[in-house]
């Protein structure tokens, strides 16, 4: 959702569950922010992180923020939810070292903020523009790009070998409240063959079918199936609308990614900075930002 105006939770809201990778609970707690404070993430007896491309501490299988006690792992659901909420400021207080991954998708996250309401502050709201094409091609078939356009359409395509995933393509419009709902249902996803090595280096943990779509070749394993015979590029998708949402403001623009991924998502975030990118309020003509 587009506001003119800076946006929080009008009040606050709990939940609990067990992070994917570090299989410990933690309790979250949403609360209201001041205008011009945007996503700030606080550990129990450390330092607050800003959700900004600068503070990325990992983007290999999950996208952390922070270093140390302040480090908070897999934000990315929970951000992808703030920016389909369209909230601008919020504060998440946090006692673990990981968010809940609750079903695995961002619906859970979205519903908690529904239930939190939105206030709006009386600030102009920032968006960043794209004026000209910015392209980052990690060459190895790997490629986003973004274009001008006045909305905010997300254009996503991804190509496994497996059977089960295959070669899918979803393009969403992130201001129809049907493609939000579509892409926040969207679950993570792992190979079988995966599984044990994650868990060898100390990942997925807490990983489950309560939690996560598994696939052995051609098969689903999951007993109750997809939420969607596309889930697998929307989940690609969402984390990409969570990873965007570092930038620290709405991106408008119509966004092409092939094969995306945490790592090439954080890369790009440095070129949102750069030529063809401008930052402004979104009820006034933005001005042009330069590397």
């Amino acid at each position: 959702m587009r506001y003119a105006q800076q946006t929080t939770v009008a009040r606050d809201a709990l939940i609990e569950g067990v992070g994917l990778h570090s299989g410990v609970t933690a309790h979250v707690r949403l609360r209201p922010a001041r205008a011009g404070q945007g996503v700030i993430f606080q550990r129990a007896g450390a330092p607050a992180v800003a959700a900004a491309a600068d503070a990325v501490s990992n983007s290999r299988f999950n996208t952390g923020l922070g270093e140390g006690a302040a480090r908070v792992a897999t934000v990315e659901h929970l951000m992808a939810a703030i920016a389909l909420a369209g909230i601008d400021n919020i504060l998440v207080e946090i006692d673990g070292p990981e968010l809940p991954a609750l079903d695995g998708s961002a619906a859970p996250w979205l519903e908690l903020l529904a239930s939190a309401g939105v206030r709006t502050l009386g600030a102009p709201r920032e968006e960043i523009r794209i004026l000209a094409p910015v392209t980052l091609d990690a060459g190895d078939g790997r490629i986003i790009r973004a274009e001008p356009f006045d909305g905010r359409i997300l254009d996503v395509a991804i190509d496994f070998a497996e059977a089960a995933i295959g070669a899918q393509r979803v393009v969403l419009d992130l201001d129809d409240p049907a493609d939000v709902r579509r892409v926040a249902r969207a679950r993570t996803f792992c190979r079988r063959e995966d599984i044990e090595r994650l868990r060898a280096s100390g990942l997925s943990l807490g990983g489950s079918f309560d939690n996560a779509v598994v696939v052995d070749g051609a098969a689903v394993l999951n007993p109750s199936g997809l939420r969607d015979p596309l889930e697998f590029a929307l989940h690609k998708a969402l984390d990409l609308i969570g990873d965007l949402r570092l930038a620290g403001a709405p991106v408008i623009g119509r966004v092409i990614a092939e094969r995306p991924g945490h790592d090439i998502n954080a890369r790009f975030l440095a070129a949102l900075g750069g030529d063809g990118v401008a930052r402004g309020p979104a009820a006034e003509s933005p001005v042009r930002v330069r590397a």
